[in-house]
Order: structure tokens, then C-alpha cells, then sequence
């Protein structure tokens, strides 16, 4: 039997199961399994808390997609890890250092239901000339690709909602280059963006935290608040020194068991 419990960052929703009290291991085949909506559970990412793999370190978090895939990292998620280890007392209600595969990250507590991360600044990347070329005959003309600890193509458009962003993402992953990235429709205004995410080997989500400091990177000004709004709520952003700081919501849903099978 598998102890989880179900929560979510912004309607960014995780099955998270800690690794610390007791050794809980799941099969590729059991987390597609539990992340299936219909006949499982359901989730974006399933979050495993683990023993830290740095003397640093107070935590090391693992994320998985609904495919069985792991993914590099997750922003969102790593506040919903925050709430979970405050609430179950399992360290001190302070900041903590969390490794993941790419990057680490602290996460520090904020008001009721909200707490802080703050990650390394996204950098942007450059898009291969054959890539490119595939964009285009996608009809996409401009594009930024930014790493945040994943990688993210990101789109901007008049309206969000016009496009059918599952097809677009289809015909762009057709691409090797493609078929791990998250891939972002956006439109901005002075200090806001509206946000959609399709993320790989888990399909468009309410909110992606990862997308939406990747955006404010681009855009975000020194002692300015950028907000960015997606189909799940909002986060909102702040550079402090070199660094990015996101806030936003991490609350619990349920909580349950597994049986394994």
C-alpha cells in the first residue's frame, strides 16, 4: 500500500509521497496507474520526497509525468512539498534547500496556503536553424526558448484561447527536439501575463510554475511585481539579487492509500 497525499500549486495538481519515514517505490507502470483520471487517481506530476543527496540539502524531490516519464523539475510543485513537510512536521516551519534533477531550490514560507520558491534566473536558449524551420511550417514565426530547470517554448499570441494548443504541440513534437519541452501560449499586458501550458508526457495543465518564471525572465523589471495568470489562478513574481522568486498557493485536496496492483 502506497501513503499519498493529493494536492495542488495553482490547480497544478501532484499525488505527493514522502520517502522519509518509509520506503515507498512505484514501477513506471503503477505511476501511469495512479495517473490515470478515469481509473486511478489522477494527476499532473506524482512528487516523491526523498533523502537529500547533498550535505546542503535539506530534501531531494522527484517529479513524474502521467506518461511515466520523469520530469526535471517543477515549480508548482516544490511549494505544494513545502506545505507537506510543514504540515506533517517532518522539519522545522522555515526556508529548506530542495535538489532536483536540474536545479536547487529554496522554498521559505509565506502567508496561509502560500509559500515562496526562488530558483536560479531562467536563461534563454537558442532555437536550432532546422528547428526553426519546423516552427515556421507550423506556423510559428516567433518564438522564445527558455531553461528553467526544464526546457520552455514559449508563444505569444493576441488571444490564448483561439488556438488549439494540443494540436500544436502534436505537430511540434513530432520533432526529437520537441518532445520533452514544454511548449507555452502567451499574452502579456504591463506587469501581467495570461498563460497555457501543455507540458510534456503530461498534457496541458491549469498552471505550469516552471513556464510562468520563464515568461517574467524575459519580461520582469528590478523592484517590480509580475503576475502571471493561468487557468488555475495566479503567481506572482519578483527578482531578489540574481535570483527569481515566485509566490504562490500550495493546498491540500485529500489524502489516502494506494493499494498496489
Amino acid at each position: 500500500m502506497i501513503k499519498f497525499k493529493k494536492m495542488h500549486g495553482n490547480g497544478n495538481d501532484f499525488v505527493v509521497i514522502e520517502n522519509l519515514t518509509k520506503t515507498q517505490s512505484l514501477t513506471k507502470a503503477q505511476i501511469i496507474k495512479i495517473g490515470n483520471r478515469k481509473k486511478g487517481i489522477g494527476f499532473d506530476q506524482l512528487i516523491t520526497i526523498n533523502p537529500p543527496k547533498k550535505d546542503h540539502h535539506d530534501l531531494h524531490i522527484r517529479f513524474f509525468n502521467t506518461d511515466g516519464s520523469e520530469a526535471s523539475m517543477c515549480l508548482n510543485g516544490v511549494r505544494s512539498v513545502g506545505a507537506f513537510v510543514w504540515e506533517a512536521g517532518l522539519l522545522p516551519k522555515k526556508a529548506m534547500i530542495l535538489g532536483t534533477n536540474s536545479q536547487e531550490i529554496e522554498i521559505l514560507p509565506a502567508t496561509s496556503k502560500f509559500v515562496r520558491a526562488i530558483i536560479a534566473k531562467p536563461v534563454m536558449e537558442e532555437i536550432p536553424t532546422i528547428e526553426k524551420k519546423h516552427l515556421e511550417k507550423c506556423g510559428i514565426n516567433k518564438a522564445q526558448f527558455v531553461n528553467a530547470g526544464n526546457f520552455h517554448l514559449l508563444v505569444e499570441v493576441n488571444k490564448t484561447e483561439a488556438y488549439d494548443l494540443a494540436s500544436i504541440c502534436g505537430l511540434l513534437r513530432k520533432r526529437v527536439f520537441f518532445k520533452n519541452i514544454n511548449i507555452s501560449l502567451f499574452n502579456k499586458s504591463e506587469g501581467n501575463v495570461s498563460l497555457r501550458t501543455n507540458e510534456a508526457g503530461a498534457g496541458e495543465t491549469l498552471s505550469c510554475g516552471s513556464a510562468s518564471a520563464a515568461i517574467a525572465s524575459l519580461y520582469i523589471k528590478k523592484n517590480k511585481k509580475f503576475t502571471v495568470s493561468s487557468a488555475g489562478g495566479s503567481v506572482s513574481l519578483r527578482l531578489a539579487g540574481d535570483k527569481l522568486e515566485m509566490t504562490g498557493p500550495a493546498e491540500f485536496i485529500y489524502e489516502g492509500v494506494w493499494i498496489k496492483n
